[in-house]
């Protein structure tokens, strides 16, 4: 637990610390004016749209589960939903999400095999659709949201960095030699084989049968379930569209407008540069980027307070709804183990 809220407090630490410097530099006189200046009808439909991202992208967990007749409750999606987001807030690199997702559906009577399969669907479905948007956007916009040499290094360097990690995610997920080489590794088969207190052979064993299933999982979700990858796309593509759309909802608010094209370009990108960033939730580079990204296309004191406002919905909310949830899930599981 102590660690649990050290990983919280640096994170906030890292956030707030980088939308200070910002403000210390930027306009920190006008900030507060800026922020009173907010349509708060308009503050409550940013509020309103993540709620939908995150009920979206519960439909699309249970849709992935349900396949092959599972029963799985909307519910227990939702909550996962929430804890995935939470995990990857205070976790390095935004790591935690995923395994830790995984983890919450198996202690819910999720077979691990549907568990990894759904996940991992839905994780490389949105990098995919997010990484071939942002070079598809920059194709087009390019020169109008790379204002400076520096702003160009940033983000080349930083979309190159996410590449390559997706790629080995890509492999990981869908490549059946590559994953068998990774999991059934001895170096790994000892460490689970410490962690379970099993002998080597019954965790190998183990392991081959659940990527075997997983595996298989995979292919029945291709050959028979084609309708379902096509909703679960058209859901990705609703998902990513609200989340990156609720910073220009924010700026509306504080009564800037401007061409929502280029803006969706320049946050796609902007994402994509810190996705992977060695920070807690990305803190610190999150605002950093979106600064260094909008600071020559609206006032500096608007941009801070859309920071302000935009983390607020995005990242601090989840980190107080999953330090909620996440005691009650402990909970749960540790009486069904008793039971």
């Amino acid at each position: 637990m102590i660690a649990l809220r050290t990983k919280i407090l640096i994170g906030i630490i890292l956030s707030l610390g980088m939308t200070g410097l910002i403000s210390f530099f930027g306009a920190r006189e006008t900030i507060i004016a800026a922020l009173k200046t907010m349509n708060m009808g308009i503050f409550s439909l940013a509020c309103c749209s993540y709620i939908v991202f995150v009920f979206v992208d519960a439909l699309r967990t249970k849709l992935l589960l349900s396949q092959n007749g599972e029963k799985v409750s909307y519910r227990l999606c939702l909550q996962n939903t929430i804890l995935g987001l939470y995990t990857s807030a205070i976790t390095p690199f935004s790591a935690g999400g995923q395994p830790f997702q995984i983890y919450h559906l198996v202690k819910n009577s999720v077979p691990i095999e549907r568990s990894s399969m759904a996940i991992g669907v839905k994780f490389i479905t949105s990098l995919s659709m997010m990484i071939s948007g942002s070079f598809l956007l920059l194709i087009f916009a390019g020169k109008r949201i790379i204002s400076d040499a520096g702003s160009a290094f940033l983000v080349y360097t930083g979309l190159v960095l996410t590449c390559s990690a997706y790629l080995f995610f890509l492999l990981l997920i869908f490549s059946r030699t590559f994953t068998y080489k990774i999991f059934t590794s001895k170096l790994l088969t000892r460490i689970l084989s410490r962690i379970t207190r099993r002998n080597t052979e019954v965790v190998f064993k183990k392991t081959v049968d659940s990527l075997t299933n997983y595996f298989n999982l995979l292919k029945s979700l291709w050959n028979c379930s084609k309708p379902l990858l096509l909703l679960n796309i058209i859901l990705t593509a609703s998902e990513i569209l609200i989340t990156l759309s609720i910073p220009y909802v924010l700026m509306v608010g504080f009564g800037i407008r401007s061409n929502y094209f280029e803006f969706l370009c320049a946050i796609l990108v902007m994402t994509m540069v810190v996705y992977f960033l060695p920070t807690p939730g990305s803190s610190g580079g999150v605002e950093g980027a979106f600064y260094m990204m909008f600071r020559n296309m609206f006032p500096r004191e608007i941009i801070v307070a859309t920071v302000i406002t935009w983390r607020l919905i995005s990242y601090y909310a989840i980190i107080v709804a999953g330090s909620l949830i996440l005691p009650k899930v402990f909970l749960d599981i540790k009486q069904t183990k008793q039971s």
